[in-house]
């Protein structure tokens, strides 16, 4: 393990695990990290030098306001643009490093442009400040992108007691704007009236008039993704997904893109855009729509093969989960030709009881032929052994009967062996590990007979010759001379070169530290992604003395955070906090029979199914 790669790609973790750090201390606006003397300067703590405001803000109701305080780098300006008539605060821009001349300048431009800008009582700036936010907020108008930067300069306020007698006119706003402004303007100014709506669902399905709702929700969901603030965000998103931060040609894989960035993408400050939209027109939302769309973060993407039809939706199973859907669409599909035992790729969301398409759907049609099904069905279930929390997702009976199987294997392991850890070179293992694999089938009492091994048991019911498996390791575990074979009651079987070393580093901490191989082994283990806790969690638990000696070692000598397990796995292995079963239970024996059937995989389906799933292990 002592290699030059190996040292660059521990410490390239180590990077990434503070940079990961500073990121969470530095959550701030782009603005004020890149300009840390504009952070110190927007404080509302800094003496006031002037509060201006156009002569005749109360008759046109439209007011600009002016605030300067003094700083150590000198006068700091926030300014706020806010139509009193109709949407609120309007804009929000400032400056800092002022002088007073700039200052009197400001004035000056101010009464050559128009009304003369005079002296205003700060508590009257703020009511009208304040007032214009929570005005925009109550009907569903944007805010300026960095408005929250600048009013660092205003001292905050109880939103609860915020007086908006002096907005629009009778308690609602008076919208007047010109042609050109028409179009954008009004789709925001409709959204009031789509979110407060009231969704109703029967018990056979959607109405379509449900359906149409639901599809202009997503609509404005799509219009809101739009907003300048989230540019930069989708452009980083499209660069990571696509190789450049530009649309793909495919229109399905831009469709789908969307989606996911809309429903699931987590922003700067841990929200997705579907929750700041909710958050945004929290005053204007009835509670159907906002439960709606918050329930549109659970999305379901996979494979699906089509049961039937039920009026104009899709009774459909989803074959990574192994759960069945009531699907409906928000837009006709009547141009798309779907029988019962065609498979689709698609994304669905829940609404009402019930789901709703969401993006793109890819359609394949069944041959008819039991090989077809089987070679789809058996591709199903690889993935699902490849990413458990998708063959989990959404479905608590697969998840609790695949950690039962787990922990019957683990009883068999330790029954076997009279251990949960087995040392060898690869070669023993692997003899081992096909003679583990031929006493489960060999000798062991098959659960549903009780008197007979599970060979048997099978061609006594099939009239069939009974499989045997045949077991594999990788070529890098084969060819080792020090592998060890562990099982775990959750994650069941895996496979560790040089663990017989780091067991004995733990026995043994005054033979082994300070030794070069001995760092490799220690933290190669603790960086490594594809080693999980369990090898840590069982020295910490058998020699909890000497694992706390060797891991304050290698914190004072590798800057680790910590010594104590937990911290370390936090730190390295978060993931190991949210363990899924290393087995996954297949429900549908109908499913397992015809996948064990299946022949060499051919035909473009399978390809397909593949290709679309290639990404998708971090869904």
């Amino acid at each position: 393990m002592a290699t030059k790669d190996k040292k660059q790609r521990h410490a390239k973790k180590r990077k990434e695990v503070q940079r990961r750090k500073k990121a969470v201390r530095f959550s701030l606006p782009d603005l004020l990290r890149k300009e840390p003397l504009l952070l110190e300067a927007l404080n509302y703590r800094h003496p006031l030098v002037s509060c201006l405001i156009n002569k005749d803000w109360d008759q046109g109701m439209m007011a600009t306001i002016f605030i300067f305080r003094r700083a150590s780098t000198g006068l700091v300006l926030s300014c706020f643009h806010v139509d009193l008539a109709g949407i609120g605060l309007k804009d929000a821009w400032g400056n800092y490093g002022l002088t007073g001349t700039d200052l009197e300048e400001i004035k000056s431009r101010g009464a050559e442009k128009g009304p003369p800008l005079i002296p205003c009582d700060l508590s009257l700036a703020t009511t009208i400040v304040y007032g214009g936010i929570a005005w925009a907020e109550k009907w569903g108008f944007t805010l300026p992108k960095e408005y929250k930067i600048w009013l660092r300069l205003l001292e905050p306020v109880d939103k609860t007691g915020i007086d908006l007698s002096l907005f629009g006119k009778d308690g609602e706003p008076l919208l007047i704007v010109n042609e050109d402004e028409l179009d954008s303007f009004a789709g925001e100014y409709l959204y009031p009236k789509i979110l407060k709506a009231k969704l109703e669902a029967g018990k056979d399905g959607l109405p379509r008039e449900t359906l149409a709702l639901m599809g202009d929700i997503k609509s404005a969901l799509i219009t809101f993704s739009r907003r300048p603030e989230f540019n930069e965000e989708m452009e980083a998103a499209l660069k990571r997904e696509f190789g450049k931060p530009k649309r793909p040609d495919s229109n399905d894989e831009w469709v789908n893109f969307q989606d996911w960035f809309i429903l699931q993408h987590q922003l700067e400050d841990g929200k997705t855009i579907a929750g700041q939209f909710v958050e945004h027109y929290k005053n204007s939302m009835s509670k159907d729509v906002r439960e709606l769309i918050l329930g549109w973060g659970n999305v379901i993407e996979s494979f699906f093969d089509v049961k039937g039809r039920k009026g104009s939706g899709l009774h459909m199973k989803n074959l990574i989960n192994e759960r069945e859907y009531e699907v409906f669409p928000t837009a006709s599909m009547t141009d798309f030709e779907i029988k019962p035992g065609d498979f689709l790729f698609a994304r669905i969301v829940p609404a009402k009881g019930f789901h709703i398409f969401s993006g793109s759907v890819a359609i394949f049609e069944w041959d008819g032929s039991d090989d077809h099904r089987a070679a789809i069905y058996k591709s199903a279930m690889d993935f699902q052994m490849k990413h458990p929390s998708m063959a989990f997702k959404d479905n608590e009976e697969k998840l609790q009967k695949s950690y039962e199987s787990v922990r019957r294997h683990y009883e068999d392991f330790v029954h076997h062996f009279g251990s949960d850890e087995v040392f060898g070179t690869g070669t023993e293992i692997l003899h081992k590990y096909q003679g583990f694999f031929d006493y489960l089938s060999f000798e062991k009492k098959d659960p549903e007979s009780n008197d007979q091994p599970v060979a048997v048991a099978f061609e006594k019911k099939t009239g069939k010759p009974y499989q045997r498996i045949t077991v594999k390791l990788p070529e890098p575990v084969l060819n080792s001379r020090d592998v060890g074979m562990l099982c775990d009651p959750v994650e069941g079987l895996s496979f560790l070169i040089d663990y017989q070393r780091f067991v004995d580093v733990f026995n043994y901490p005054d033979r082994y530290l300070g030794k070069r191989e001995t760092e490799e082994i220690v933290m190669g283990y603790i960086e490594s992604d594809s080693i999980s806790d369990t090898p840590f969690r069982r020295m910490a638990k058998r020699l909890p003395h000497n694992f706390t000696r060797v891991m304050t070692y290698y914190q004072n000598q590798k800057d680790l955070s910590s010594s104590r397990i937990d911290d370390l796995m936090r730190e390295f292995k978060p993931d190991s906090f949210k363990k899924l079963p290393g087995i996954v239970s297949i429900l549908d024996a109908e499913m397992a029979r015809l996948a064990r059937s299946a022949k060499e995989e051919t035909g473009s389906a399978v390809s397909r199914f593949k290709n679309f799933f290639k990404k998708k292990g971090k869904t």
